[in-house]
C-alpha cells in the first residue's frame, strides 16, 4: 500500500496476509520504500521495523493491520500487536542471571500499537527541506512497557555507496565515505580490532546527546538528509554500516517511564533535493547542528558555550607518612597549598600563552580526601572496600584536604587577575559511601540487577544518583556555596554518556535522567556557572574528550583512552571538531603538522590540548601561543560559519565584521575603474596576529594562507577560487 503525503511524499506500507487466515487479516511487516519527488531515501527491501517489550518478558513482534485514518494531513495505522511471552524478564539476579516469570501466559497476547505518519517542512540553511515526521502509540489494560524501538536503514539512492555520513560523535569517524568493503558504527568497542565481539563491546546503544550527535545527516550527489527530533526525549541509538553491505542502519530505541499508554516523540526525516559540493554539504550540517541543539538548549533555556584554549593540571605526586605531597612547576607541597601555587606560580605562566581556561586536578571531597588515608586493615582483612577513585564524590564542595574554600577563593580570584576561567570537575555520580546516600538510598540509580547502576565501573566504587529525587536540590545548594564563597565560572561534566543519559532506575518506574539534567544545567547557569563542558557529546556545552592518536593502527591502543577512538578521523576534517576541545597525545607527527592541524581546528571553533607537548614547566610550543593569541582575538566576531570552495578555508561573521581563516593563498580581484570605493574599503582589512591587528596595502594582491584577517562586512572579494560574500 502506498501512502502519498500531501508535500509529495510517497511511503509504502509492506503487508502480508497470513496462511490459512479465514479473516483475511493482513500482516503489517514494516515501512518500506520512502522517497521524495522521485528520490528514494531508502532501500525498500530492507523493512523499517518496530519492536515493544515488556519488563516481564513479553515481546512485541508481529502486528496485524487494523484500521486506517487520514485526518487534515496526518495519516495513522491502527496495528493489532501481538506479545509473544519469551519467560525471560529483563531483571537478573546479583549474579546477572535473568530471572523467569513463573507460570507466565504461554499464548500470544493483544495490545494496541499506533503508527502516524504527517508532512513536515523547514527551511534551514537557505535551503527548503520535505519530508515526513513519524511516532508509534502503544496502548495496553494490563501490561505496561518503557521502551520502544525502530530499525530502519536510509541511503539516498537506495544504497549507500558512494554517499557521505557526517556524525559527531565520541566513538566513531566523524566523516564516513560509502563503501561496500568498510565498516562505520558508533558500536562503543574496548577496542577497534573487537569489532564483531561480543565481549569487546563497552556499550552498544548509546544515548543521543551523550555519545552520538543528536540527528543524522547523510548527503549524495541527488541531496541531503536530514533527521531529527524536534522534542528530543530520552532515545539511545546504534547506527552501523556493516562490511558487505551498502545499508546503513539506524536503530533508535526510545526510553520512558514504565506505562501502559506511551507516545514516542515524533521523529522527523527531511530531504533537499540538488546537488551539493562538499563545503556546501558540510555547512549544511552545521547548520542542522546549531538548529537542532539550539532547540534543546531553548526547551531547557541553557545558554551555549564557546570553547577557548584550556588545559589541565600537570603534576607529580606522593605520600610522606600521611601527607599527601604534589609537586607542580617543580615545587612539592603539601596537598593543602596545592591551589596557591597554581594561583601565584601558574596562572602567570598560562595566561602569557594564550590560555583562558584552567580545571585542576579533581578538588571536591571524595573517597580519596575523606577516606584516602584509611587501610584496608583498619576495617579487618574482610572490611569494605575503605577508599575509590576522586570520581567517587561525597560532596561538590572543595575538600578540607585541598585547603577548603579559602584556598579554591584564593585560587579563583587569582585566575581572574589574569584572565583565566577557572572550572572545576563535576559528574552526574556520587560515591556509594557518600554520607547522603547513607541517609537517603532511594536518591540512587538502581539497576537491573537490583544493585546500584555503576555506568561500567563497579557498583562498590560509583553509583549514578537519580536525578528525579531530592539530590537535585541537594547539590544545587553546594553549588551555589561554592559560587557565592569560593567562585566558580564553569563545569566540566565527567562520565555524562555512560553514568549521565544511560541509566535507568529499575526502582522507580524506570525513569532516565534526561529531563533532570537538563533543568539542571539550566538552574546551575542561573547560579552564574555559565559555562560547561562535557566528556561525550552534548547538546549543553563543548565537547571535552580523550582522543587516542593511533596513527592508522601502527600505535598500539592506550588505556587513555576507554573504547574506540583514533584521533586520524579528524585530520584533515576538523571543520567536524567544531565546539570540540579534544584532549591528544599526537604520536609521530611534527611540530609543523600539528601547527596546522591545531590552525584548521581553531578555524572551526575547536581547541586542542596537545597533552604531550609540555611538561611540568608548562612551556607550549610557540606555535601553540601564537595561535591562542590569534583565536582571542577572532572569536568574538565567529558566529555564523560557511567554509570556503575547493578547501580554501572558512569564513565567519558576526552580522557586521567578517573573519577568514585560509588555508591557502587567496588572490584579490585586480582594481578595475569605477571602484575606489571598494578599494578605499579594502584598506580596512586587516591581518589579525599573535599581538594585534595589521592593516593590509591598499597594493596587497593575495591574502596569505596560514593566516587569519578581519574584514568589514561590506567588503565583498571575489577570485576564481572562491566568493566570499555576507
Amino acid at each position: 500500500m502506498k501512502i502519498e503525503l500531501s508535500n509529495g511524499v510517497a511511503i509504502e506500507l509492506l503487508g502480508r496476509q497470513r496462511p490459512h487466515d479465514h479473516r483475511q487479516a493482513v500482516e503489517f511487516i514494516g515501512l518500506g520504500g520512502i522517497s521524495v519527488g522521485r528520490v528514494r531515501l531508502r532501500a525498500a527491501r530492507r523493512p523499517f521495523l518496530v519492536r515493544a517489550d515488556t519488563p516481564e518478558g513479553v515481546c512485541y513482534a508481529r502486528f496485524q493491520l487494523g484500521r486506517f485514518q487520514r485526518r487534515r494531513d496526518q495519516v495513522a495505522f491502527e496495528l493489532c500487536a501481538e506479545g509473544w511471552p519469551w519467560g525471560r524478564t529483563e531483571c537478573h539476579d546479583e549474579y546477572n542471571q535473568q530471572m523467569i516469570a513463573v507460570g507466565h501466559d504461554i499464548e500470544p497476547v493483544t495490545d494496541k500499537l499506533r503508527l502516524a505518519l504527517a508532512p513536515a517542512e523547514l527551511e534551514l540553511g537557505k535551503r527548503r527541506w520535505v519530508g515526513f515526521s513519524y511516532s508509534f502509540e502503544f496502548r495496553s489494560a494490563r501490561r505496561k512497557v518503557h521502551r520502544l524501538w525502530t530499525e530502519a536503514t536510509w541511503e539516498i539512492g537506495g544504497s549507500l555507496v558512494g554517499n557521505t555520513v557526517l556524525h559527531q560523535g565520541h566513538c566513531n569517524q566523524p566523516v564516513y565515505r560509502g563503501a561496500k568493503r568498510t565498516v562505520f558504527t558508533t558500536h562503543c568497542l574496548k577496542t577497534l580490532h573487537q569489532y564483531g565481539s561480543p565481549l569487546g563491546s563497552s556499550f552498544q546503544l548509546a544515548p543521543r546527546g551523550g555519545l552520538l550527535q543528536t540527528f543524522d545527516f547523510q548527503y549524495a550527489a541527488q541531496g541531503a538528509l536530514l533527521q531529527f527530533w524536534p522534542r528530543m526525549e530520552s532515545i539511545a541509538s546504534l547506527i552501523e554500516s556493516p562490511p558487505e553491505s551498502e545499508l546503513l542502519h539506524v536503530i533508535d530505541e526510545y526510553r520512558f517511564e514504565l506505562s501502559n499508554w506511551v507516545r514516542t516523540t515524533p521523529k522527523w526525516v527531511l530531504f533537499s533535493i540538488g546537488k551539493l559540493a562538499d563545503h556546501e554539504a558540510r555547512d549544511l550540517w552545521w547548520a542542522a547542528h546549531e538548529y537542532v541543539n539550539g532547540r534543546i538548549r531553548a526547551r531547557f533555556r541553557v545558554q551555549p558555550t564557546v570553547a577557548a584554549p584550556e588545559i589541565g593540571l600537570k603534576y607529580r605526586s606522593r605520600v610522606v607518612g600521611s601527607k599527601f605531597r604534589m609537586t607542580i612547576l617543580d615545587q612539592e607541597v603539601d596537598s593543602v597549598e596545592v591551589p596557591y601555587v597554581i594561583a601565584d606560580r601558574l596562572f602567570p605562566r598560562l595566561a602569557a600563552q594564550g590560555i583562558r581556561r584552567f580545571i585542576s586536578e579533581v578538588m571536591s571531597e571524595s573517597d580519596v580526601t575523606t577516606l584516602g588515608m584509611r587501610r584496608k586493615l583498619d576495617d579487618g582483612v574482610h572490611g569494605d572496600l575503605r577508599c575509590a577513585s576522586v570520581c567517587a564524590t561525597h560532596r561538590f564542595l572543595p575538600s578540607k584536604f585541598w585547603g577548603g574554600l579559602k584556598a579554591w577563593r584564593y585560587m579563583y580570584e587569582k585566575a581572574h587577575a589574569h584572565g583565566i576561567e577557572l572550572g572545576a570537575w563535576f559528574a552526574p555520580h556520587l560515591s556509594p559511601r557518600a554520607p547522603i546516600f547513607q541517609e537517603h538510598p532511594e536518591y540512587r540509580v538502581i539497576d537491573q540487577n537490583s544493585q546500584p547502576f555503576g555506568g561500567g565501573y563497579s557498583f562498590v566504587g560509583l553509583n549514578t544518583a537519580d536525578w528525579n529525587t531530592g539530590i537535585y536540590h541537594w547539590v544545587l545548594r553546594d553549588l551555589r556555596r561554592w559560587k557565592q564563597e569560593g567562585g566558580l565560572d564553569y563545569l566540566f561534566t565527567d562520565s555524562w554518556p555512560n553514568l549521565g543519559l544511560l541509566p535507568v532506575n529499575y526502582a522507580a518506574r524506570m525513569r532516565t535522567n534526561f529531563r533532570p539534567l537538563g533543568r539542571l544545567f539550566h538552574d546551575i547557569q542561573k547560579l552564574g556557572i555559565q559555562l560547561l563542558s562535557f566528556e561525550g557529546i552534548s547538546p549543553f556545552g563543548i565537547t571535552r574528550i580523550g582522543i587516542t592518536d593511533l596513527q592508522g593502527a601502527q600505535q598500539a591502543q592506550n588505556r587513555a583512552v576507554a573504547g574506540q577512538n583514533d584521533f586520524g578521523w579528524w585530520v584533515g576534517h576538523e571543520d567536524m571538531a567544531f565546539g570540540m576541545c579534544p584532549m591528544v597525545s599526537p604520536s609521530r607527527r611534527s611540530a609543523r603538522e600539528l601547527e596546522r592541524i591545531s590552525f584548521r581546528a581553531l578555524a572551526n571553533r575547536a581547541c586542542i590540548t596537545w597533552d604531550n607537548q609540555f611538561d611540568l614547566n608548562y612551556r607550549l610550543p610557540a606555535w601553540w601561543v601564537r595561535l591562542n593569541h590569534i583565536y582571542q582575538r577572532a572569536v568574538p566576531h565567529m558566529q555564523w560559519r560557511h567554509l570556503l570552495p575547493n578547501g580554501a578555508g572558512v569564513k565567519w561573521t558576526d552580522g557586521s565584521t567578517e573573519i577568514l581563516w585560509l588555508y591557502h593563498d587567496l588572490p584579490l580581484p585586480p582594481p578595475q575603474a569605477g571602484q575606489r570605493l571598494v578599494r578605499a574599503k579594502m584598506q580596512r582589512v586587516e591581518r589579525v596576529t599573535a599581538t594585534g591587528f595589521v592593516a593590509m596595502p591598499a597594493t596587497c594582491r593575495v591574502l596569505a594562507g596560514g593566516q587569519v584577517y578581519r574584514l568589514p562586512g561590506e567588503v565583498a572579494l571575489q577570485t576564481n577560487h572562491s566568493r566570499v560574500v555576507r
